[in-house]
């Protein structure tokens, strides 16, 4: 049965060495004007004391779960788990995954298709597909054709352990963001 192609973004699944994982987000602020949509599962970066969606090959990353505004109109505080990308005319607070050691499962791009041998290896990320502005969720993945021993995107610790998931092209794999915001 091959693998379906429905990317996720980033999606956390444990800690590194089986620590235990309590699921902790940490806020940071999104400028009032910041008008690129973001999506649960995004990868994310500081510009400016502020987070943005990052780019491939970009290092300081985080994941991006939700944002949190005071509505203007109702006057009310508004959660959401993704950002359309409409400046929200006042500050908002973004909720992150910024630990270093927390593990996700992320779907490979189509390019190539994933080995047990490139299990230590690091990838970037790839925005092959738009986030899903009805469920919120990222439509990142891993570009597995970067797959190299250079320290950069997200290194790849295995497999997801799930009966539908075949090790071929759009396999999901459990990574870290090997160039996390609070290593570099």
């Amino acid at each position: 049965m091959a693998n379906i192609d429905a990317p996720f973004g980033f999606r956390p699944s444990g800690k590194v060495g089986g620590n235990p994982d309590n699921g902790a987000l940490s806020e940071y602020a999104i400028k009032s004007d910041y008008a690129t949509a973001m999506f649960q599962g995004d990868l994310v970066i500081f510009s400016a004391g502020h987070v943005n969606v990052s780019a491939a090959g970009t290092a300081g990353n985080m994941v991006f779960k939700g944002l949190k505004y005071d509505d203007s109109s109702t006057n009310k505080p508004t959660f959401k788990n993704f950002f359309d990308g409409t400046a929200l005319g006042v500050q908002g607070e973004v909720f992150v995954y910024d630990d270093p050691y927390q593990v996700y499962e992320a779907q490979g791009d189509s390019a190539t298709a994933p080995t047990q041998a490139m299990v230590g290896l690091y990838m970037d990320s790839v925005k092959t597909h738009a986030g899903n502005s009805t469920t919120g969720i990222s439509g990142d993945e891993l570009d597995v054709s970067t797959n190299s021993t250079t320290l950069t995107g997200a290194k790849v610790l295995g497999f997801a352990q799930t009966p539908d998931n075949e090790i071929a092209a759009h396999a999901v794999m459990r990574c870290f963001i090997a160039d996390s915001v609070h290593l570099n």
